[in-house]
């Protein structure tokens, strides 16, 4: 059923005719999305296991919605999770949840930056800081709390808590500087490759 449910989101993404006519408006620096996909691959492999099953690593999706949006972020994970289980031997379900988990904090990161840019001043600290830094830090701290639901089974609350959940907020402070620094770099030197970023309304003198 969960294979089933992913693949009818990855076809309601790519199937979705105006999807397509939206793309074909956008300058999305594919070169940069490749290399996006490869250095996300890479650093999810970068891990520490903590439990069996269950491991802590870099996210750095907020960055990758931020930069691509919600929709091609979401079809870029999918290669990244591929990649992950062409290069280890987890069973495909672990990766299925994984990608699951992947997306809800994909569609919670967008969701946070959208209620920034509408409620919030748009100014660049608060883009940086909120939807970037802040942002990031939520992400992996629901992304660690639905793999630890996932695994309820498996452990106990004591042994999710003690080995698991007690490592939220030692990670999540590494996890949102990633993030932070890299959309900095982003929309000093390169804003034309972010996606959410808008120069004309962000660097404004009002």
């Amino acid at each position: 059923m969960l294979a089933a449910f992913c693949l009818l989101l990855i076809a309601a993404l790519v199937l979705n005719r105006s999807f397509w006519q939206e793309l074909q408006q956008k300058a999305v620096p594919w070169p940069v999305a490749g290399a996006s996909v490869c250095a996300l691959a890479l650093l999810w492999q970068t891990d520490a296991t903590v439990l069996d099953a269950l491991s802590i690593h870099f996210l750095a999706l907020t960055s990758l919605v931020l930069v691509f949006g919600l929709r091609i972020s979401a079809l870029l994970f999918v290669l990244v999770i591929a990649l992950q289980w062409l290069m280890s031997d987890r069973p495909l379900e672990q990766w299925l949840w994984t990608l699951a988990c992947g997306w809800l904090v994909l569609a919670l990161n967008y969701l946070i930056y959208l209620l920034c840019f509408h409620y919030l001043q748009r100014h660049l600290f608060v883009y940086l800081f909120v939807c970037a830094f802040l942002n990031s830090a939520l992400g992996l701290m629901v992304y660690m709390l639905l793999q630890a639901w996932i695994h309820a089974d498996h452990y106990s609350t004591e042994q999710l808590y003690q080995g698991y959940l007690i490592f939220i907020p030692l990670a999540a402070l590494p996890e949102a500087l990633l993030n932070g620094m890299a959309m900095t770099l982003l929309v000093i030197y390169k804003p034309q490759w972010v996606y959410t970023f808008y120069q004309r309304i962000y660097l404004s003198d009002k």
